[in-house]
């Protein structure tokens, strides 16, 4: 029993040396990259404060609050910080302007008292995300049966999305919408069947965005189906009228270009011989060129 005074005493003084707040969960802040954030600082209640020491993977700033009509110092120790960050009053909120992956992570602020030997420390878990792009889909589909049964492979993703993103397609057909979870839905159309509309959904903790809708059956279509064959007849028609006009353009060209030989040569001998002419009579002749 006589040892429980000094592990009491012992205790205390290891309270009036340390920190208020240890052993509490760090305040989960999400932040936005090339974007700005606020980690929010409370004061203690009248309590002065002699300084605020902010911190992340090395000491970051001291701020010296106004006190007696003097102005806050502000001295920023970290250069990665240097010319990012500001300390909103009355509390000195941190603000850190143009996020980077870098400042993702773990700070903490700790807030030295003037009147007693006891810091409070608050304790914060950054996380930076990205906004998402439009998605992209992609459509693979085969038709491996004579029944005409096409199986399809819907894929959504999203260019450089980054951690935490969840993909969710929604099909709509008959007036009713269906939710699938994932990026990958399979789905499957047969000959007849009505042509349902597919939106695929990208998520991430600072933003939502919806792709426009598609109706993937259109890509595996009934081969009797009229459409078809009207984009078929297409085709060949184009294909028909393409190759006529490409050889007629060549003959065209070609026909061109003799003309063009032929009349030179005759008004190039008729020159040579006028300058021969005139040599005999003792005259220069007119030049070739």
């Amino acid at each position: 029993m006589g040892a429980l005074p000094w592990l009491l005493l012992l205790l205390l003084s290891q309270e009036a040396e340390g920190y208020s707040g240890d052993g509490v969960d760090p305040e989960e802040v999400v932040g936005i990259l090339h974007e700005s954030i606020s980690l929010p600082l409370e004061m203690p209640f009248n309590e002065e404060v002699e300084n605020i020491i902010w911190s992340s993977h090395t000491r970051l700033a001291i701020v010296v609050p106004e006190k007696e009509g003097r102005p806050a110092t502000i001295t920023v120790t970290d250069p990665r910080y240097e010319g990012r960050v500001n300390f909103l009053e009355p509390t000195y909120s941190l603000h850190i302007q143009n996020l980077s992956w870098e400042d993702s992570g773990s700070y903490q602020a700790q807030v030295n008292l003037r009147t007693s030997q006891v810091s409070t420390m608050q304790q914060y878990s950054l996380r930076i995300y990205r906004r998402l792009s439009q998605p992209h889909m992609t459509v693979n589909f085969e038709i491996p049966g004579e029944e005409g049964t096409c199986n399809m492979s819907l894929i959504c993703a999203v260019e450089n999305a980054g951690l935490d993103v969840t993909y969710t397609w929604i099909s709509w057909e008959d007036g009713a919408d269906t939710v699938h979870e994932g990026s990958i839905l399979r789905a499957f159309w047969r000959p007849g069947d009505k042509v349902a509309s597919y939106t695929c959904r990208a998520s991430n903790p600072v933003s939502n965005i919806t792709s426009r809708p598609i109706q993937a059956g259109s890509f595996c279509a009934d081969p009797g189906d009229p459409l078809e064959k009207a984009s078929t007849s297409f085709c060949l028609l184009a294909k028909g009228l393409l190759i006529p006009l490409l050889f007629g353009t060549l003959a065209v060209g070609f026909w061109f270009i003799r003309v063009q030989t032929r009349g030179k040569v005759p008004r190039m001998k008729k020159l040579r011989r006028n300058r021969m002419r005139l040599r005999k009579k003792g005259q220069p002749g007119p030049s070739l060129n």
